[in-house]
C-alpha cells in the first residue's frame, strides 16, 4: 500500500514538473514571438506612432550681430535702429521717429512662410514714452514687392484685447499663424488675427493672403502707437514653430 502511494506522489511530482517547464516553454515563446513582431514591422504595420514633441527652430536672436549695426534691417522716419545689449541679451532696438515709422528686413527671412512651420514665435517689448498709449496690438507684418510702404499688398497680424503688451513690462512672447487662409477667414490664434491691405471681398481677400504669406518679400513692424515719437521697442528670439498634427 505505502509502494502504490509513494508511486503515486512520485508520478505527481514528476507531472507537476513537467507541467511547470510546458508553462516556462510557453511564457518564452510568447516572449519572442512579441520582439519579433515588434521588430519585424514599420510604425504602420504595427499600429504604432512615436510620441511627438512641438519645437521651435530658432531663426534670429541677433547674438552673432555686431552691437551698433542694423544687419539686414532697414528703417523708414526711425529714430534709431540697431542691434543693441539687453539683459545680457542682444536684441534689435527701434525708437520711434517722427511721420509713419517703419523698420522691416527684405532679405534675411524666408519667401514661403508657410513651409517653415505653423507659427512663428518672437519676443516684443514695448517703452510708450509720454503721451501714448501704455499697451499696443502691434505684432508682425508681411509685404510684398519692395518695401513696405510701396507693397501692393500688406498683411499685419494684430493682438487681441486680452493678449496686448504692455509697455515697462518684460518681453512678451508672441506666436503668429503662418497656415493658410481658408474659407471667408483670414489665419488667426488665441494670440490675434491676420488683417490684410487693400481689403475687398472675404473671398479676394483670403485668395490674397495665400499669395502673399507662400511668396513674402519680408517682413516688417509698425512702430507708432501714438502722435509722441518717443516710443521704443526691442525684438528678439524669432524662432517658427513645429506643431504636432492632431491624430484620432
Amino acid at each position: 500500500m505505502k509502494s502504490w502511494l509513494f508511486l503515486n506522489l512520485e508520478n505527481m511530482n514528476i507531472l507537476k514538473t513537467h507541467q511547470i517547464k510546458v508553462l516556462q516553454y510557453i511564457k518564452l515563446f510568447t516572449l519572442f514571438s512579441i520582439l519579433a513582431f515588434s521588430f519585424s514591422c514599420n510604425d504602420k504595420e504595427c499600429d504604432y506612432d512615436e510620441p511627438c514633441i512641438e519645437t521651435c527652430n530658432l531663426f534670429e536672436d541677433f547674438e552673432n550681430k555686431t552691437i551698433g549695426t542694423s544687419g539686414n534691417w532697414i528703417g523708414i522716419a526711425t529714430g534709431t535702429l540697431q542691434i543693441q545689449t539687453r539683459n545680457g541679451s542682444q536684441v534689435l532696438y527701434v525708437q520711434d521717429g517722427s511721420g509713419s515709422t517703419i523698420a522691416y528686413n527684405g532679405i534675411d527671412f524666408p519667401r514661403d512662410l508657410n513651409a517653415q512651420g505653423c507659427a512663428l514665435r518672437l519676443d516684443i517689448e514695448y517703452a510708450s514714452g509720454s503721451s501714448n498709449s501704455n499697451t499696443t496690438d502691434n505684432g508682425i507684418g508681411i509685404y510684398s514687392d519692395t518695401d513696405p510702404l510701396s507693397a501692393s499688398f500688406r498683411a499685419f497680424f494684430i493682438l487681441n484685447s486680452s493678449n496686448l503688451i504692455t509697455s515697462g513690462n518684460p518681453p512678451t512672447t508672441i506666436e503668429v499663424p503662418l497656415e493658410l487662409a481658408s474659407g471667408t477667414t483670414l489665419p488667426s490664434n488665441s494670440f490675434g488675427t491676420w488683417v490684410i491691405s487693400p481689403s475687398t471681398t472675404p473671398a479676394t481677400d483670403v485668395a490674397n493672403f495665400n499669395a502673399l504669406i507662400q511668396n513674402a518679400q519680408g517682413v516688417y513692424f509698425s512702430i507708432d502707437e501714438g502722435g509722441n515719437p518717443s516710443e521704443q521697442w526691442r525684438f528678439d528670439n524669432f524662432c517658427f514653430k513645429q506643431c504636432c498634427s492632431i491624430q484620432f
